[in-house]
């Protein structure tokens, strides 16, 4: 689960902040069998959703961003515009 929470925060560009993993079930219950005449009541869980969510207490699977996707450091870039009016 922690490895999927690195992957998320690389993939949305995160650099700073801890973020856990977040999942969003969806249930279902219903009649289930291999044949009609096996059918029984049953239930089946999905999952809805998969993202990050932000906290402030490093836990067991928190990701921290600026370890796991640093942000790139820009060097000595210096601006090419020009300082005349013309």
């Amino acid at each position: 689960m922690k490895e999927v929470a690195e992957l998320l925060v690389k993939k949305y560009g995160l650099h700073e902040g801890l973020y856990d993993l977040l999942l969003e079930y969806q249930f279902a219950f219903g009649n289930f069998g291999p044949t009609p005449a096996q059918i029984t009541p049953g239930a089946m869980i999905g999952l809805a959703k998969l993202g990050l969510t932000r906290v402030d207490k490093l836990g067991p699977l928190t990701v921290n961003a600026a370890q796991v996707n640093p942000a790139a450091k820009v060097r000595g870039r210096t601006s090419r515009r020009s300082t005349s009016d013309a």
